[in-house]
């Protein structure tokens, strides 16, 4: 079984110090925050769908919760199956309106030898691998807070080129330094001569190492993604992970998506294209629930 470097002490520790607090059920870590006007809703991140989780929604459906909490979100790090599905739904659950992580995502699954991966990949991306590796790219590990400000400068860069909104610099120093107290991951750095052109951030729990966030920029005939991406599914392998995970891609029936692009680059790794079971919400408040549904959706679609 997968567990998700969500449901870490380490991680609630770090979300505590931006606004979320954590609770402990049962080994199953939730998370908590203000929404406005008081009203608070509690997110369980990346659960196992077994008794324990199953057991909790019961909990928390037949007990009374607090009168300023409008729902409970939970989301599981399954694969979907319409049983699954049909599960939550017997226990009480609806599907969200949205989810917190991405349901579809490409996953490397890291049971080959290095020769079989490079393989299985599409012929443009190894293709564009072995360029990266002929153009004296350098690549670096590490937690340093220097390399989380040269990682910073070319996420920010990607931020704006892409038009999303992305997180500030003290949120990733704060991570970071959650990942490297506990060994839990750290930032890639890939550089051309002394320009960083391509970054990230990995972590490595429960046999899942995740590209959390990343950046590019530069010379893009230098190809330093895919050399960034292959050299973390090598030090995945060393870390003892079965799945190197990609995270979002596009829905598979969608033509036009916001992530069509990012789709056509991470399928060139090869992997699997999945789709997880994704969140659930256990409405507690059924009148401020769709109301925040109506300004959160909103909200995104002003993005």
């Amino acid at each position: 079984m997968l567990r998700s470097i969500f449901q870490t002490d380490a991680w609630a520790a770090f979300k505590e110090q931006f606004g979320w607090r954590a609770y402990n059920y049962e080994g199953l870590i939730g998370l908590e925050r203000v929404l406005g006007f008081n009203k608070r809703l509690l997110y369980f991140p990346e659960l196992p769908l077994d008794e324990r989780s199953l057991a909790l929604i019961g909990q928390l459906r037949h007990e009374k919760p607090t009168a300023t909490r409008i729902f409970t979100r939970f989301e599981f790090l399954e694969l979907w199956t319409h049983d699954k599905a049909k599960t939550l739904l017997e226990a009480g659950l609806i599907r969200s309106f949205e989810d917190v992580q991405p349901d579809y995502r490409q996953w490397i699954v890291l049971d080959k030898t290095e020769e079989e991966l490079l393989k299985a990949m599409k012929p443009k991306g190894r293709y564009n691998l072995r360029v990266a590796e002929r153009k004296n790219l350098t690549v670096e590990w590490g937690t340093t807070p220097e390399l989380v400000e040269q990682f910073y400068a070319l996420y920010q860069q990607t931020a704006k080129r892409t038009g999303f909104q992305g997180r500030n610099q003290a949120y990733f120093q704060a991570m970071v330094q959650q990942l490297a107290t506990h060994s839990l991951g750290q930032v890639l750095v890939v550089r051309h001569q002394d320009e960083v052109v391509s970054a990230a951030i990995v972590s490595f729990f429960g046999g899942v190492a995740s590209y959390l966030y990343g950046g590019s920029g530069g010379d893009r005939s230098l190809m330093a993604p895919y050399l960034m991406h292959w050299e973390a599914i090598k030090r995945a392998k060393k870390e003892g992970c079965v799945v190197y995970d990609l995270l979002a891609i596009a829905p598979p029936e969608a033509a036009e998506h916001v992530h069509a692009g990012l789709t056509r680059f991470k399928t060139q790794f090869g992997g699997e294209s999945v789709r997880l079971l994704g969140s659930w919400d256990l409405v507690h408040n059924r009148f401020w629930y769709t109301l925040y549904r109506f300004v959160e959706t909103k909200r995104r679609r002003a993005i």
